[in-house]
């Protein structure tokens, strides 16, 4: 050990007894996203992803839904914006923005497809009856 250098001297660097490897309580501090704030970025990119990914899962299931069972429902739709959205204010910015672009697309497919503006699906708002009633009272 040198004299003056508080610490030994191994290949020409010096250690001193406060570095080196580091403890088990500061690995765990710094695991917490409370104390990391890199990692709390990270926490919230991550539920932003997850939050994109159902979202899409939802949008699509808004584009398919009335194709395959011939009604139609907005709701896949407005769950899968609000997801968007929440994705996007979490840091998932590009993946946000493509989930709300499918969304608002599987949107419009529902209505159009309830308004019966779509051939081959039949609209559910426009359910008429086959006989007008009071039609042959005149």
């Amino acid at each position: 050990m040198l004299s003056g250098t508080g610490g030994e001297e191994t290949g020409g660097v010096a250690l001193s007894e406060g570095e080196g490897h580091k403890s088990q309580v500061e690995r765990d501090r710094l695991q917490d996203p409370a104390e990391n704030p890199e990692g709390a970025k990270q926490v919230k990119l991550l539920a932003g992803r997850i939050c994109a990914v159902v979202g899409i899962l939802f949008a699509v299931g808004g584009l398919i839904g009335p194709i395959l069972a011939g009604g139609s429902s907005v709701s896949a739709g407005v769950m899968g914006m609000i997801l968007g959205i929440l994705a996007y204010f979490l840091g998932a910015r590009r993946i946000g923005t493509i989930t709300v672009i499918l969304s608002v697309a599987a949107l419009f497919f529902g209505l159009a497809a309830s308004q019966d503006l779509i051939p081959g699906i039949e609209g559910s708002d426009r359910g008429l009856p086959a006989i007008e009633p009071n039609a042959g009272e005149n």
